[in-house]
């Protein structure tokens, strides 16, 4: 196998154009059976990502993936997001999260041969877990590590314990393949809006007021009590649904 993905990564014009030596295109029947490594240098332009840019730069070949609770959202749940950017603007210009989930690890990166292998374990390791329910108590403020964003989170009550013993799980196979565990310290949330830059501060002083936009939301329609059926586990574009017993 390696041998000819090494031929098909020359796979190049022997034409002269200009005097300069034309790449051929990749035959879209072979895009379709291998990798990112075949595929166009990714060129990061924040300004097509609301002004998020890469913490670390695409490498062909190097998938990044995460494993996570998916959340679907609702009427009620927009809702309780417009009421909080409303409340929160114009100090804080705040965004939705369009797709709001639980991380059960940190963003790591697989190398294409590993993929496989690595689904498979973690299926293996969750085969015999359950399903169980989750609910949300509260509002909390995080930034990401290089304090280019902050987030507004729902923090993680109910199944706190389910979701310690799945980490514990996942760590076990990432060590496998000698990637980060989770975070030491874990707080299990889902961020639901962000804002560029550290507003940590600016947040945090506004929490107790948001949660009683939260308290209200729930008195109201908002149900918050969700039935766990299954993790995502997804890589690059790949998407692997790991369902629970």
């Amino acid at each position: 196998m390696s041998s000819g993905l090494k031929l098909l990564s020359g796979y190049g014009s022997d034409e002269e154009d200009a005097d300069e030596k034309q790449r051929l295109p990749l035959p879209d029947s072979l895009k379709e059976n291998f990798p990112p490594p075949f595929e166009d240098e990714v060129i990061d332009d924040p300004e097509q990502h609301d002004g998020r840019a890469r913490r670390y730069p695409h490498q062909r070949g190097n998938w990044n993936s995460i494993v996570y609770i998916p959340y679907q959202r609702d009427v009620p749940f927009d809702l309780l997001c417009d009421q909080i950017i409303d409340h929160c603007n114009p100090t804080v210009a705040l965004k939705k999260i369009q797709e709001p989930h639980v991380s059960l690890t940190r963003t790591f990166v697989l190398l294409y041969h590993w993929i496989d292998s690595f689904v498979s374990s973690v299926k293996g390791s969750l085969q015999t877990f359950s399903r169980f329910d989750l609910q949300f108590d509260g509002l909390k403020v995080y930034c990401n590590e290089d304090n280019s964003r902050t987030f507004l989170a729902l923090t993680v009550g109910f199944g706190k314990m389910e979701i310690n013993k799945t980490v514990q799980l996942l760590d076990k196979v990432l060590g496998e393949y000698k990637l980060h565990p989770f975070y030491d310290e874990a707080s299990f949330h889902m961020s639901i809006v962000w804002a560029l830059g550290n507003k940590k501060t600016e947040l945090e002083s506004m929490i107790p007021e948001l949660n009683k936009i939260f308290d209200a939301s729930l008195n109201d329609n908002l149900d918050l009590t969700i039935p766990i059926t299954n993790y995502i586990c997804k890589i690059g574009h790949k998407i692997y649904n790991l369902k629970l017993l």
